[in-house]
Order: structure tokens, then C-alpha cells, then sequence
């Protein structure tokens, strides 16, 4: 067992117990100081764990809005299975009732050449053009031997090397964007080469054939003259008529007959089908009651650690937090505000069944949202969709803006000398159309994005947009939880003061060890004094028992 020699000292000298008499007095001397600091450090360390609530249920609030964005509850329908319609762009698309009819369905062009021993079959050399364009029947003919190119798709060429085969042909082939080639087994002790063209009838396929050596026998792939000895299926467009009209499409994929939406067919119909767009009451309602869920779910954390004490009762973790506080007032801003660029007048939370309790909680009335959505459905829209819109006759209004894009009225203007347009002041960009509309594109400032269609006659226009309340209040969920945004700078200033804090606590813990060292050596030496003083005492003690003994 070791020996305490402080201690041992001590009691040979004072009797004090030296080394608790120095932890008393450094203790006397740093203890408030470390309690304090030690309370301050567990309070961020609240805080911390508070903000970080906050963060998370902001988050959740984030993925709702996901949720519901995307949902839409346009409904779009067709009365055939031939013909299918779904709904791609929100902002673009109008409740409505068509009748199309599908004529014809749009077909690839398939183009056989056969007769090849193998498909390792050796061919002959010389180059291949591949043009794209549309095959007709000339004037008094009923046979598509006439050959119009298509000037949107540029032609290619193949040069043909001496040992090249009928497979390295087709893989040749099928480099070129549009075309499809592979080599087919007959079955029959034959192989043939297929060709497939994209659909449309404009994107129908004619080979044009320069042989190397006359007579190599490549030139059996030119379709200069006709194609009717090698063509399987023509290259048609898809024919509909819509209400009536009659228009033709190179794709089953139509995107531009019903605004904000594709039209997909897969089938003549047996007659007019009637395609519809409408908005569905049942899932508006379910998405207003989503998302007042959880935007209470946020007020009542926000509320909960912002609390005051009360009679006693425990106060919020974060009370008194301006950072916090700020973003009550903002959520509480937005919620009673108006909702701008929706039409001539402000649309407000209130006209959707949403009001405010007196403990700032919002409830939601079913009926009367109901109410409302039947008699004006498109003030919904304004809840989750930014609107593009102009009362000016001959301008329409898309585009996708940043965040920093404000809702409100702007100004389009031609300037009738240049012919340049601005929109809100800043220059666009002009794509000039063929049927009497530019489009003009805004490259720069806080409009960036828009994109504005107007008749070439139109030197004045007022161009409207309207940020959704789901924008907004997506903005000012990334404005708290961004690496950037208010909430990490709080969570920046709160680490800060623990740091500071920990940095005091090892001051201390410095000072207490300096502290000790220094008490240990004074009573050390003062032991030593009394040690010595006793041990003179007491042979001056014993030197006087000694005088009166031999007295």
C-alpha cells in the first residue's frame, strides 16, 4: 500500500489533512465558475437538440409538399382504350371536353432485303446514303414511287469496305439515329436484313447506292427508284380528328393537341372518343386536409419550444429564441396573406376551409371547401400551382422561375423602333414563329425562365404570375433548413457559445491544477515549519525533564 507522505507530513506537524485542505480551497475558488459554465453547455446542448426538432419537422413539412405538388388532381380520361390521355403539365392544363377520333395510327417503316446465304454473307463494296423523308404517289399514279426529303433530319452515309458482311451492314445501320437494322434467320436456309425507320411518315427511309466495282452486287439495297420491292409496312403518320378537324402527327405520342398533356394511341377507335379533363373533388379535399395536418404538426413544435413559463409551468426549450420566433411570424404571415397572380383578385386560405384557431392552430372545414371548390375550382390551383397567365388577347404565358420570381403583374413592351421586347424590364431572347407569334424568352434577372408567346402585332401586354402558396411556403422551408439558411446559422451560434464555454471549463480545470500545486507546496513548507518546531519543543521538553531529573 502506498504511503500518503502529504498527508503522513501532516499529521507529524499540524494534524490538518493537507491534500483535502488544497482540493477545498481550488474548489472554493473555480467551483461556481465550472457550475456555471456546465449549465450554460448543457442549455445549448437543449437548444441543439430543440432547433434539431424543428429541422426535422420542417423536413417532413418539405416531403408533404413533395407529395402533394406531384399528386395532381386533375383527372383525365378517355372513353377508349384505344386512345389514352395523361396529364404532364399542371399549369398548362384547363378542365375540358374534346371528341377526337383516330383515323390511322402512326407506323415505322419496315424495309426486307433478302435471299443471303448467312449473315456472315461477304458484300460488295462502294457507300450507302440514307436520306429520311416522305414516299407519294405522283399525280396520275396510286404507287408511292416519288421521294420528298425531310429537311429536319439530315441524311447519312455508309462506306462499305471490301470484306464487309451483311451483319456489319446492319450494325452500321443502327448507328444512325432513327434507323433499327438487324439480320433475321428465314428459317428457310435464308437470312434477310430488316430495317425499321422511327414513325411518321416523315421519317420514312430511301437508300441511295454507289458501288465500288459495277456488278458487286450492292446496289440491290438502292431504293432510288422505288422502295415497293423491299418495303414491308409504310411509314404513316397517326390521323385523328379533333371535334371535327382532321390533323395528322408523325408520333402516337401527341403533346401538343391538349395543352399540358400527352395523348397516347394505340388503336383506330371505333368512333369519336371523348377525352376530358376535370379536377376531382375527393382528392383536392384529401390534399387540403394533408397539408393542414402537417402544417400543425409544425406550428405546435414551433409553439411548444417557444413557450413562456406560466404559473409555474415549464417554459419551451427555445423560449425566447429570436431565430425561432421569426419563423413563427413568418409562417403566421403567410397563412393570413394573400395569395397574388391568380386572377384579378387575391386568393386567401380562408376561402378553402382553412381557418385559425385562438391557440394559432388552423382547422379545416370539409364542407365548406367543398363549397367552394364546386363553385370555383381554380382558386385551388393557387394553393399548390404557380399560374402563368396575361388578360391580353394574343399572349399566352409558361415558363419555370426561380425563387427570387415575386407574384404580381409585369409589363411586356415592343419597342416599335427595334422591334426589341422587354418583359419586367429586362431584354429577352426572340424565337420567331411562322404562324404570326414570337416567342421571347427572359435570360436574366429575377423573371429568368419566362417564357412569353405573343402575336407579332402586340407592342403592349400585361403578363401575370402567381406563386402558389406550396412555393411559397417551400421557400421559406429552405430559407430555415438550407446549409446556409437561418436555422444551421443558429445552430452555428449556439455551437460557438458551447465551444466558448469549453474553453472555459479547461481554463479552469488549468488554474485548478496550478492552484493545487501551489497550495501543496505552501502547506508542504508550513508542515515542514511546525514539523520542526515540534521536534524543537520537544527536545527542549525533554532537555528540561532531564535539568529537573538530575536537580
Amino acid at each position: 500500500m502506498a504511503t500518503d507522505w502529504l498527508n503522513a507530513l501532516g499529521a507529524s506537524g499540524s494534524g490538518l489533512n493537507i491534500r483535502e485542505l488544497a482540493t477545498s480551497l481550488v474548489t472554493a475558488d473555480t467551483a461556481v465558475k465550472r457550475t456555471t459554465a456546465e449549465k450554460k453547455i448543457e442549455a445549448t446542448e437543449v437548444s441543439i437538440s430543440a432547433l434539431g426538432k424543428v429541422r426535422a419537422q420542417f423536413q417532413s413539412l418539405s416531403e408533404a409538399i413533395g407529395t402533394v405538388t406531384q399528386s395532381s388532381v386533375l383527372k383525365a380520361t378517355s372513353s377508349s382504350s384505344a386512345l389514352s390521355i395523361s396529364v404532364t403539365d399542371r399549369t398548362l392544363v384547363s378542365e375540358q371536353v374534346t371528341e377526337i377520333e383516330v383515323l390511322q395510327v402512326a407506323q415505322r417503316q419496315v424495309l426486307e432485303f433478302g435471299g443471303f446465304p448467312a449473315a456472315d454473307a461477304a458484300l460488295g463494296a462502294g457507300r450507302i446514303t440514307i436520306d429520311f423523308g416522305v414516299w407519294y404517289a405522283p399525280e396520275g399514279s396510286q404507287e408511292a414511287t416519288s421521294f420528298a426529303q425531310n429537311p429536319a433530319l439530315a441524311s447519312s452515309s455508309i462506306d462499305v469496305g471490301d470484306g464487309a458482311t451483311l451483319q456489319d451492314l446492319a450494325t452500321a445501320l443502327s448507328d444512325i439515329p432513327g434507323v433499327v437494322a438487324r439480320v433475321l434467320d428465314k428459317g428457310d436456309g435464308t437470312f434477310s436484313l430488316g430495317v425499321v425507320s422511327e414513325p411518321g411518315a416523315g421519317s420514312a427511309l430511301r437508300f441511295t447506292v454507289a458501288e465500288g466495282t459495277a456488278g458487286n452486287g450492292l446496289a440491290r439495297f438502292d431504293t432510288t427508284a422505288t422502295n415497293l420491292d423491299a418495303q414491308v409496312q409504310a411509314a404513316t403518320d397517326t390521323l385523328l380528328t379533333v371535334d371535327g378537324i382532321t390533323v395528322a402527327r408523325g408520333s402516337n405520342e401527341i403533346t401538343d393537341l391538349v395543352p399540358g398533356a400527352t395523348l397516347t394511341v394505340s388503336g383506330k377507335t371505333s368512333g369519336p372518343a371523348v377525352v376530358s379533363v376535370s379536377r376531382d373533388s375527393a382528392l383536392a379535399e384529401a390534399a387540403m386536409a394533408y397539408m393542414v395536418e402537417e402544417l400543425n404538426a409544425t406550428l405546435k413544435i414551433m409553439r411548444d419550444v417557444t413557450v413562456r413559463s406560466v404559473d409555474g409551468t415549464a417554459a419551451g426549450d427555445l423560449v425566447g429564441d429570436s431565430t425561432v420566433e421569426a419563423l413563427k411570424r413568418q409562417f403566421s404571415s403567410l397563412l393570413s396573406g394573400p395569395l397574388t397572380g391568380h386572377g384579378e383578385k387575391p386568393v386567401y386560405l380562408s376561402q378553402l376551409g382553412v381557418s385559425t384557431n385562438r391557440d394559432g392552430s388552423l382547422s379545416f372545414d370539409e364542407e365548406a371547401f367543398q363549397k367552394a371548390f364546386a363553385a370555383r375550382p381554380e382558386i385551388f390551383d393557387a394553393m399548390f400551382t404557380n399560374s402563368f397567365s396575361s388578360p391580353t388577347e394574343g399572349v399566352t404565358v409558361t415558363g419555370a422561375l426561380t425563387s427570387k420570381a415575386a407574384s404580381g403583374d409585369y409589363a411586356f413592351r415592343r419597342d416599335p423602333g427595334t422591334g426589341a421586347v422587354t418583359v419586367a424590364g429586362a431584354a429577352t431572347f426572340g424565337l420567331p414563329g411562322t404562324d404570326g407569334t414570337s416567342k421571347y424568352i427572359v435570360l436574366s434577372g429575377d423573371m429568368a425562365g419566362l417564357i412569353v408567346t405573343a402575336r407579332d402585332d402586340v407592342a403592349d401586354a400585361t403578363i401575370r404570375f402567381g406563386r402558389s402558396f406550396a412555393s411559397q411556403l417551400q421557400s421559406l422551408l429552405d430559407g430555415a433548413t438550407e446549409a446556409e439558411g437561418s436555422i444551421a446559422k443558429r445552430e452555428d451560434q449556439i455551437g460557438k457559445l458551447a465551444a466558448e464555454q469549453a474553453e472555459v471549463i479547461e481554463a479552469l480545470d488549468l488554474r485548478a491544477t496550478k492552484l493545487e500545486s501551489r497550495y501543496l507546496a505552501q502547506f508542504t513548507a508550513m508542515e515542514q515549519a511546525v514539523s520542526r518546531m515540534k521536534s524543537t519543543g520537544t527536545y527542549l521538553e525533554n532537555l528540561v525533564k532531564s535539568w529537573n531529573k538530575d536537580g
